[in-house]
């Protein structure tokens, strides 16, 4: 849509022109700078923002005014980052180089509009990133400049107010088992990882919080019985696993077990010393998530969802799991099974180690019985006497 123009002046310097037409008006319009690499930038601005006049003097001086570009910024921004490790620093920078430095990255934050946002996300979900993703590297560069804001580099968040793109709700994502469909399933783990699962499915752990207990995190004596969650796996840097602090400051908790776990749990306890890890692969090491999905998960899945008889063909006659649960829908089982049980939000929040208490509302109040029945009823009251015509 813009064009650069190189010109010579009478003094024999050189001058860049960048050329367009306002799509408003129709007129041709055209900025000039002094440096070729400045014209490409503008010429980059003037076409994500579609070339209106209106934005022009704003490019201009942008382009022309010192500061970071939007590469320098976010990175600065990570690099002032006081409470993350060095996992998500490490996953924020893979961000940037993928997702923002290719389309945003030299411009000027200075010239950064509004308009080049929306393009900005309008081209990623064209890509068929996930609508997760998305908003996830828009909160990013969202923090980023932010951070810009508070350095002086400019005086508003050109990402404030662009629409994100809507994402399937996590109810539909879920896939939530009755009893009997985890008892299938149960029966298809190994005898070595079904403590491991049926603690999964007990205390709604996440993985990395299961997988790094200790034989010492476990207090079997108390009444109830209860697990200490202060650690989970967590990568570097160079994506090295090691044990770390949990996911946020909530997810330090004590998770109450119960009755039936005792037994599950204390022959593995008695055999372990306290700073021993509680669940293993069968070599005694750090039980790998993405091993365990494909050895051991999905092979009882497979097994669950198609039945067979000894000689290899399908059984007819035996139950069949119609679902494909993650390792992590075992969490969402057991916030759905404490909630039919009558277990108040607040609390579920706590147990899940969820840091707000709208995490657990958005994800789970669609499975609150009553407040469901008290919804149909109201609408039943709000059409009594209504007669179709």
């Amino acid at each position: 849509m813009a064009s650069i123009r190189e010109r010579r002046r009478a003094n024999g310097t050189l001058s860049f022109a960048v050329l367009w037409r306002d799509p408003d008006t129709r007129r041709q319009a055209s900025l000039t700078y002094d440096d070729q690499r400045d014209a490409l930038v503008a010429k980059q601005l003037i076409e994500a923002a579609g070339g209106r006049a209106v934005e022009a003097a704003r490019i201009a001086e942008a382009v022309r005014a010192a500061g970071p570009t939007v590469a320098e910024l976010v990175s600065e921004h990570i690099d002032l980052l006081t409470a993350v490790g060095p996992d998500t620093r490490s996953h924020y920078r893979y961000q940037l180089n993928h997702h923002i430095t290719p389309m945003l990255g030299a411009l000027p934050v200075k010239g950064l509009t509004y308009r080049h946002i929306a393009g900005w996300v309008q081209a990623m979900s064209e890509k068929d990133l996930a609508p997760k993703t998305v908003a996830n590297v828009h909160g990013l560069l969202s923090a980023s400049l932010t951070t810009g804001v508070r350095l002086g580099y400019r005086t508003d968040n050109p990402c404030a107010g662009v629409d994100l793109p809507k994402s399937q709700s996590i109810r539909d994502e879920m896939k939530v088992l009755t009893r009997e469909e985890f008892s299938l399933l149960l029966g298809r783990i190994p005898a070595f990882y079904q403590p491991l699962v049926l603690t999964l499915v007990a205390t709604g752990l996440r993985w990395g919080e299961a997988t790094a207990l200790t034989a010492g995190d476990v207090n079997l004596n108390s009444r109830p019985a209860t697990l200490r969650v202060t650690k989970a796996w967590k990568r570097d840097a160079e994506r090295r696993w090691y044990v770390g602090p949990p996911k946020t400051k909530r997810a330090r908790r004590t998770v109450s077990l119960p009755d039936d776990m005792i037994d599950v749990l204390m022959p593995l306890i008695a055999q372990k010393d306290p700073d021993e890890l509680l669940f293993t692969n069968t070599h005694g090491g750090q039980l790998s998530s993405s091993r365990f999905w494909t050895t051991t998960w999905t092979p009882a899945l497979d097994a669950a969802v198609n039945p067979r008889c000894s000689d290899g063909t399908l059984d007819p006659d035996a139950r069949r799991l119609t679902k494909r649960p993650r390792v992590h829908d075992l969490r969402h089982t057991h916030a759905s099974w404490m909630i039919a049980e009558g277990t108040d939000l607040f609390v579920l929040q706590r147990r899940l180690g969820h840091e707000s208490i709208t995490t657990t509302t958005d994800t789970y109040s669609h499975l609150l019985p009553d407040q469901q029945n008290a919804a149909a009823q109201a609408a039943g009251r709000s059409l009594r006497g209504l007669t179709v015509a």
